[in-house]
């Protein structure tokens, strides 16, 4: 696809110069807010409506906008709602961008409200017409079909121009998009899909309408409007199928998220959904910020890498906007809704976020093929249009459009972007809920799972908490819960709820070393949270805590209790030689990993984060292809480097934006399966090119014999399209449906 387009200096459609200033009402302070989702010094983040975006061309040329104007940073396309998110250079006016959008021929719409049920109602107006056509045209037709139409030749050339007359909004409206998509192509020296739908649709109404006018017969305009009327129904099939398969999720299509509601200083849980304008929240470290807001701490530090890429953390004053995709960064903050849930647009950063896997390799493939296949195609219609001047000329149209019609290589185009998404739709039912369906590929190859201890394999809602020392006083233990509250690793979460009990307080100058502890201040002093090494002490293995301050410390131990049965579940299908574990904590565990079926040598100990990325590496380099599972805490280096990071997600309030994929923790049993769908994705994929080749090629052949009509090749078209959702839909759903559910 790299030279899918090519620009010339002149290229694009021209705005007509009345309405030159049509989007400068864009750069008023009010109007421009209600657009922008992000905005500092370096970038602006907008999502606009784009209704004429309607096949993978216009994909193509939009995300290549940066090649227009490098003011432009990038373009993210979302297909199924017709919009694309633009970040550009705060330069930039945002009416330029409009502007820019209109001359390449995809003027924004700002009616948003009404633009889903516009296209609708324009999509419908236009398959009611090519179906009325349709129908009519054959009414009319009926005496030729009996052979009647030579008695009365009269009669045969009235209704073979009231065909002609019904045609044209059929030409002209219902079949426009195709002529767009066509027109585009061509322009940038380029072939797609469209192309030859567009030849057909043309050879066949122009031999028509010389036939009608030449008073030779009614010609195929029965087949011309039929094909027209079978295309829009294969496009709003295959529409329907893409909203069915909620390629745009949002949050409440595979995981819960909820927040901490303050009503007179009492917190509460709530669900996101639940927030309304003016509710005041209280966001801890790392947490994710999910809608807009005004601050109402003193100061705290947004870290908006998940927005921008850039993992510096912002100070922001109390007063500062605050836009929803932040990340709190130390010290709890309090914030005021300033507009409901953003659930979606944290979703659509969360499925942006840059992917180290090569992405859609098998899509990638599949369009290629599918491109190889259409150039195929013409070039048989070009030698068979030769062989049938020879034999029969009368029959070149009809062999010609047939051609076209039946062999569009539409289905396989269609056929691994169906496969993926159907199998990513399955895993998201039971509890896996990936980024995209690039992670469905890399579970295809997986052979490796390495597990992280601390919250994944053990449970961190069960922990039993022993004292071992005690040399705080009650104001320090108070100060030490409050930092506890702050985090949310389990280990923090087990002490907070042990000591629930007690008062918070203010603490300042909250700071956490990954994989280490937290560190805060209170009354001038210093208060330390977190392992040994960090609090200069000594360890006396398993895992713990130590509290210090001034000299003084506690030092608390952690009993955990591991998930057993989920980890001889998966020991048992996997494959223990294929598992391994990669734990911060010394060796107190050893024993009892190796009685749940561990092997000894695949299990290592006192892992920084660092040593953890460090090992995943080591076996990426051996040739291994690696899924990391940890809780998301102190595993940000681990789950970046594995072909496939998973966080493991038990509450509703933190997701991890760094992982490929969340996987509810009540579903860790079902791993294996994951695993194994992955795999059977990719079977099922090749079935299905490989019908829609076997499929094309006897299509194709039985239109180069000229026993194949326009109207019965434009019936075939969609009903391939059809067999490939089903064939993807059916083969996942029989093999994996009742056993996910089990």
């Amino acid at each position: 696809m790299g030279d899918f387009y090519r620009y010339e200096a002149q290229g694009g459609v021209k705005p007509r110069k009345e309405r030159a200033d049509q989007f400068q009402f864009l750069d008023l302070t009010e109007i421009r807010k209600r657009y922008i989702q992000f905005e500092n010094a370096q970038q602006v983040r907008v999502t606009l409506s784009l209704p004429s975006i309607h096949c993978s061309s216009c994909i193509y040329l939009l995300e290549n906008l940066h090649k227009i104007d490098a003011r432009i940073r990038s373009t993210q396309v979302h297909f199924g709602r017709k919009e694309a998110t633009l970040v550009f250079d705060p330069k930039m006016a945002l009416s330029e961008v409009a502007k820019l959008l209109h001359y390449v021929g995809y003027e924004p719409d700002f009616g948003q409200s009404n633009t889903k049920k516009q296209r609708k109602k324009t999509f419908l107006f236009q398959l009611g017409i090519a179906g009325f056509a349709f129908g009519s045209i054959m009414l009319w037709s009926a005496p030729e079909y009996f052979g009647l139409g030579k008695e009365n030749p009269g009669f045969r050339n009235f209704t073979a121009f009231l065909s002609f007359i019904v045609s044209i909004p059929v030409l002209f409206f219902s079949a426009r998009d195709y002529f767009i998509s066509a027109f585009k192509a061509l322009r940038s020296k380029s072939i797609n899909l469209d192309v030859p739908i567009t030849i057909g649709i043309l050879a066949l109404y122009l031999q028509s309408t010389w036939q009608i006018i030449s008073l030779q017969g009614p010609g195929y305009m029965d087949s011309f409007a039929g094909f027209i009327f079978f295309l829009l129904i294969g496009k709003w099939f295959q529409n329907r199928t893409y909203e069915s398969m909620a390629f745009d999720r949002d949050f409440t299509s595979f995981f819960p998220v909820a927040v901490l509601r303050l009503i007179d200083d009492r917190q509460e849980i709530i669900p996101v959904e639940a927030l309304h304008e003016g509710d005041e929240i209280h966001i801890r470290h790392e947490e994710i910020i999910p809608c807009d807001c005004i601050l109402l701490s003193d100061s705290a530090y947004i870290d908006y890498s998940f927005v921008t890429g850039e993992a510096v953390p912002v100070k922001l004053e109390k007063g500062a906007f605050v836009y929803a995709g932040g990340q709190i960064q130390g010290v709890a903050a309090r914030l005021k809704v300033e507009a409901s849930s953003q659930r979606s647009h944290l979703t659509q950063l969360w499925n942006e976020t840059k992917d180290k896997i090569p992405s859609h390799q098998l899509i990638r493939y599949q369009d290629r093929l599918a491109q190889y296949f259409l150039g195929l195609v013409l070039l048989i219609a070009a030698i068979s249009s030769i062989a049938w001047y020879v034999i029969d000329a009368h029959q070149i149209l009809k062999v010609i459009v047939s051609i076209l019609i039946v062999a569009c290589p539409c289905a396989l185009a269609l056929s691994a972007p169906f496969t993926l998404g159907n199998a990513m739709r399955l895993l998201g039912n039971s509890g896996l809920y990936l980024k995209n369906t690039s992670v469905v590929e890399a579970l295809t190859s997986i052979d490796t799972v390495v597990f992280d201890k601390t919250g994944t394999l053990t449970d961190p809602s069960s922990y039993q908490v022993r004292v071992i020392s005690d040399q705080l006083s009650d104001q320090d233990w108070t100060c030490f819960v409050a930092m506890a509250r702050q985090s949310t690793h389990p280990l923090s979460r087990a002490l907070s709820q042990v000591y629930a009990h007690l008062e918070s307080c203010d603490l300042t100058h909250f700071n956490e070393r990954k994989g280490l502890g937290i560190e805060a201040q209170f009354a001038n002093q210093n208060y330390r949270l977190g392992s040994a090494i960090f609090c200069e002490e000594q360890s006396s293995g398993g895992s713990e805590l130590f509290l210090k301050v001034d000299g003084r410390c506690a030092h608390l131990q952690f009993v955990s209790n591991f998930r057993t049965a989920e980890i001889q579940t998966i020991l048992q299908q996997i494959g223990a030689a294929n598992c391994h574990v990669l734990s911060g904590d010394d060796q107190r565990d050893k024993e009892a990993l190796l009685t749940l079926g561990f092997i000894e040598s695949q299990l290592h100990f006192k892992q920084s984060p660092q040593d953890k990325s460090d090992a995943i590496a080591a076996m990426k380099a051996s040739g291994k292809q690696v899924l990391f599972i940890g809780d998301g805490l102190n595993d940000v280096g681990a789950l970046g480097s594995a072909h496939v990071g998973v966080a493991l997600s038990e509450d509703m309030f933190r997701f991890t934006p760094s992982s490929d994929a969340i996987l509810d923790a009540k579903a860790l049993r079902l791993l294996p399966q994951f695993l194994k769908i992955g795999r059977y994705s990719k079977n099922v994929l090749i079935v299905c090119l490989a019908f829609s080749l076997t499929y094309n090629s006897i299509g194709l052949a039985v239109a180069i014999s000229a026993q194949l009509t326009p109207l019965f090749a434009a019936i075939l078209m969609p009903i391939s399209s059809i067999t490939i959702v089903l064939i993807s839909t059916l083969l996942l759903q029989f093999k994996f449906g009742t056993k996910l559910k089990n």
